[in-house]
C-alpha cells in the first residue's frame, strides 16, 4: 500500500532539530504505552526517551523507524520526514504499509537526487543485487535523507525534491520547509522573511528570537 500527499546565516534547518531529538524533547507523562495522537512526543515528532512515564510500552512510532532506517542503531525522523509520517501513518503498526521501493523511487526520481548522487540506483549494478542488498543500501539512502543524520542533504517532502541544508530547513512549528533566509519569530509563532530583518508582521528582530542561538 502506498500514499500519496494531495546570508546573515545558513543554519536555520539547525532550529528544528530540538524538535527531533529525544534527549531534548520534553517527557511525556503518558502511561498506556503512547498509544494515541496525543502524546507529547509524538506531537512534536520524536520519540520518547528513558525519563517519559511510558516505559518499556511505549507504542510512540518514533521509537520505531527501524523498517526504515535498519536496526544497527536508533536513529530519530528528519522533522520533515516526521511530518509526513504523522500525516501519512496513525500508529507504529502502520509504518510497514508504506511501501519502501515506492519511496525510494519518489526520492531518486527527484529532480535534485541525479545531480547530488548520480544515477547508481537505476544502474546495471543495482538490478544485479539481491533483495537483501537492496534493503540495506535503500535504509542507507532513507538514514542519509530522511534520519537526524541528514546534516548536509535532506529530503523534503514538501518541496518533494532533495534540498541543500544550507539552502533550506523545515520549520516543524509552521510545518514547511523554507529558504535559509526564512526566520521563525516567536511572538508572532509565524515564520518571517529576511534573516536580518525584523518581522514582517510585529517588528520583533530576529536576535530577540527564543531560537535565535540555533542561527
Amino acid at each position: 500500500m502506498w500514499f500519496d500527499e494531495d546570508q546573515q546565516t545558513k543554519s536555520n534547518d539547525r532550529v528544528i532539530e530540538e524538535n527531533s531529538s529525544d534527549e531534548e524533547t520534553e517527557k511525556c507523562t503518558c502511561h498506556k504505552g503512547c498509544s494515541t495522537r496525543s502524546c507529547s512526543c509524538f506531537k512534536n515528532g520524536s520519540g520518547c526517551n528513558s525519563s517519559c512515564g511510558c516505559n518499556g510500552t511505549c507504542r510512540n512510532m518514533f521509537n520505531h523507524l527501524e523498517y526504515f532506517f535498519g536496526n544497527d542503531k536508533k536513529y530519530s525522523a528528519h522533522p520533515c520526514f516526521a511530518q509526513w509520517l504523522k500525516k501519512t501513518v496513525k500508529n507504529a503498526d502502520a509504518l510497514q504499509m508504506i511501501d519502501r521501493e515506492k519511496l525510494r523511487q519518489r526520492i531518486i526520481k527527484s529532480e535534485n537526487y541525479p545531480e547530488m548522487f548520480g544515477d547508481y540506483d537505476n544502474s546495471k549494478e543495482w538490478k544485479k543485487k539481491n533483495e537483501n542488498e537492496k534493503l540495506l543500501d535503500t535504509q542507507s539512502l532513507f538514514r542519509n535523507l530522511m534520519s537526524d543524520e541528514a546534516t548536509d542533504l535532506y529530503y523534503s517532502f514538501c518541496q518533494d525534491d532533495v534540498c541543500d541544508s544550507d539552502n533550506d530547513w523545515h520549520c516543524a512549528i509552521c510545518r514547511r520547509c523554507m529558504d535559509w533566509r526564512v526566520w521563525h519569530c516567536d511572538k508572532c509563532n509565524k515564520c518571517s522573511w529576511g534573516s536580518s530583518l525584523p518581522c514582517e508582521r510585529c517588528g520583533d528582530s530576529n536576535s530577540d528570537s527564543e531560537l535565535s542561538d540555533y542561527f
